[in-house]
C-alpha cells in the first residue's frame, strides 16, 4: 500500500476535503472508474490484510435514546509506520423523514504516524455509502458464479443505491426486484441509480418474498427498528444464494431470519464487531463461517453452490482505503483547503508564543475563583 502523502512536508497544514471536492474526483474520473478503483483497492489490499502492519479496533461510541434513537461512534484503524484512520459517524434512523437529511453522517481524519499531525478532514457520507457497496461488491464476486444476475434489494435507501451499482461492476444485472416498507421512496430508486442499470422492479413486501426464489443475490439494507427482524422470508431460497446483510449497524438490530442464517455460511467483515452488532450476534462464534479477509485471500475452497450471507457491519480499515483514495485523487487534481489548525511554535517548549504577538494579550490581576475558594 503506497504511503499517504502529507500536504506539505516541512508543516502541520491539514487538508480540509468536502463533498464538493469528492464530487470534483468523481466528475473527473467518472462514476464507474471511480466505483471499479474503490472495488480494486478494497479487493486488493483487505485479500492481502496484514494483521502485523494494519492494526484496527472494533468500533465504539454512544448509543442513546433522548432526544431519540441514534449514535455516534468511531472506527479507528493503523497503518504502522504510516498513518492513522480515524472516522466519526452518526446514525439516526429519523434524519431522512424528519429533517431531509441522510441516516448517516461521517467524517474521517487521517493523521501522520511520525508527527501525530492531522493530515487530512474528509467528507465520508457519501464516502461510507460507497465503500460499503464497494465491499459487497468484492464479497459478492467471490461467492456467486459468473454471468448475469436477479439480485433483490430490501430497502431502497440511498444505501440501496450504491449497493446496486457496485455489484453491477462485478456482475450483470439481468433483472432487480425491489421493495421498501415506505412505497414512495422505493418509487424514486429508479430515478437515483446510474444511467445504463435495468429498471427496478418494485413490488410489496409479500411479493418480494415470493420472488426470492427467483434470486441469485439479496441485499438487505433497511433501517428495520431494534428487535423488529426479519425483513425477508428467506423460505423459498435457492441453493447458492447469497445475501449482503448491510444494515444489522445496532445491537439488537437484524435483518435476517436466525435459522437462515444457522443453515448458511455467514461470512464477517470485522468477526469481534459482528458478534456484538452484525447478523452475528445471534450466533456463537462457533457458528461463523471463513471471514472476509479469508474468503478474499483465497484461502477457503469455493462458495458458489453454497447459501452465504456477508455480514457487512462496516470496517475501519474500508474507511481508511477509501479516504486514501479520495485523498490521492484530491490532491493530483489540486483540490481541498489548507488550514493551520495546529499551527507550531518555533519554540515547541512555548505554548505561549503564538499569543505573543503586537498586541499583548489581557491579563487579569483577580485570582481564579477554584483559588479564591480554597483561601
Amino acid at each position: 500500500m503506497a504511503k499517504v502523502e502529507r500536504a506539505l512536508d516541512e508543516s502541520l497544514a491539514t487538508v480540509v476535503l468536502d463533498v464538493d471536492d469528492l464530487t470534483a474526483v468523481i466528475a473527473d474520473v467518472g462514476l464507474d472508474v471511480f466505483m471499479d478503483q474503490l472495488i480494486d483497492e478494497l479487493g486488493r489490499e483487505i485479500g492481502a490484510f496484514d494483521p502485523a502492519r494494519v492494526e484496527h479496533q472494533i468500533r465504539s461510541g454512544f448509543n442513546y435514546e433522548t432526544p431519540e434513537h441514534g449514535l455516534v461512534e468511531w472506527m479507528p484503524t493503523m497503518v504502522a509506520g504510516d498513518v492513522v484512520s480515524v472516522k466519526t459517524v452518526g446514525y439516526h434512523p429519523e434524519n431522512p423523514e424528519k429533517r431531509k437529511l441522510p441516516s448517516v453522517l461521517a467524517t474521517t481524519a487521517l493523521y501522520d504516524t511520525t508527527t501525530g499531525s492531522l493530515t487530512t478532514i474528509c467528507e465520508a457520507t457519501l464516502l461510507t455509502a460507497l465503500r460499503t457497496g464497494a465491499a459487497s461488491a468484492v464479497v459478492t464476486n467471490v461467492a456467486t458464479g459468473p454471468g448475469p444476475l436477479v439480485l433483490g434489494v430490501v430497502g431502497c435507501g440511498a444505501q440501496a443505491v450504491t449497493q446496486i451499482h457496485a455489484i453491477s461492476r462485478v456482475r450483470s444485472i439481468d433483472r432487480l426486484i425491489v421493495t421498501d416498507t415506505n412505497p414512495a421512496v422505493a418509487l424514486t430508486l429508479a430515478d437515483r441509480l446510474p444511467e445504463g442499470l435495468p429498471s427496478p422492479q418494485v413490488v410489496d413486501g409479500s411479493e418480494f418474498n415470493k420472488a426470492v426464489g427467483q434470486m441469485d443475490v439479496i441485499c438487505t439494507c433497511t433501517s428495520v427498528p431494534i428487535g423488529d427482524g426479519a425483513v425477508v422470508d428467506l423460505s423459498r431460497a435457492r441453493a447458492g444464494l447469497h445475501i449482503n446483510a448491510v444494515g444489522a449497524d445496532f445491537p439488537g438490530k437484524t435483518e435476517l431470519p436466525l435459522d437462515y442464517l444457522r443453515s448458511a455460511v455467514v461470512i464477517p467483515d470485522v468477526i469481534d464487531q459482528c458478534l456484538i452488532e452484525g447478523e452475528a450476534q445471534r450466533l456463537d462464534r462457533s457458528e461463523l463461517g471463513p471471514s472476509m479477509v479469508d474468503v478474499l485471500a483465497g484461502v477457503v475452497v469455493p462458495l458458489v453452490s453454497a447459501q452465504t450471507v456477508f455480514d457487512s457491519t462496516g470496517w475501519s480499515y474500508e474507511d481508511l482505503l477509501s479516504a486514501r483514495l479520495f485523498r490521492t485523487h484530491a490532491i493530483r487534481l489540486g483540490l481541498g483547503t489548507t488550514v493551520d489548525l495546529q499551527r507550531a511554535p518555533e519554540d515547541p517548549y512555548d505554548p505561549y508564543e503564538s499569543l505573543r504577538g503586537t498586541t499583548a494579550v489581557p491579563r487579569s490581576t483577580e485570582r481564579s475563583p477554584l483559588a479564591r475558594g480554597l483561601g
